[in-house]
């Protein structure tokens, strides 16, 4: 089931600000699609810019990767990060993480983090930012 939602994401989501329907029949944009590899034992920080966006989000992070794996999520405001929530996912090839961003004053920005804690193999990651209705 997480692998045919991920293929049909990979089909309507590559183009940024493609439209995809849910099981209600509802539209929602996808802001930003990104695939990273995070480097053996390493972590990367990817900055998601959302100004004069206000609205809902909701935050889905996959990876069939070996891990483990720390996703983290935090709010920006100029220079001050606050962590919205940190998970560890030590799952094998069925990493799947979601999170609602709530940015109704569209003040915020987005950060996310991910730590490969596997010392021997890269993890690949999509990062799916979706705005609700």
């Amino acid at each position: 089931m997480r692998r045919l939602l991920l293929a049909a994401v990979l089909v309507l989501g590559m183009p940024v600000h493609a439209h995809a329907a849910d099981d209600q029949g509802q539209d929602h944009e996808y802001l930003y699609y990104r695939d990273l590899t995070v480097p053996p034992f390493q972590s990367l920080r990817e900055f998601f810019d959302l100004p004069n966006h206000p609205g809902s989000y909701e935050i889905t992070l996959v990876s069939e990767a070996l891990g483990p794996l720390t996703f983290k999520v935090m709010r920006v405001r100029g220079e001050h990060e606050t962590t919205l929530q940190q998970y560890r996912s030590y799952h094998i090839h069925d990493h799947e993480f979601h999170l609602k961003f709530d940015n109704t004053d569209g003040q915020a920005d987005l950060m996310v983090s991910i730590a490969n804690s596997n010392p021997a193999t890269s993890a690949k990651v999509t990062v799916i930012v979706v705005q609700l209705p």
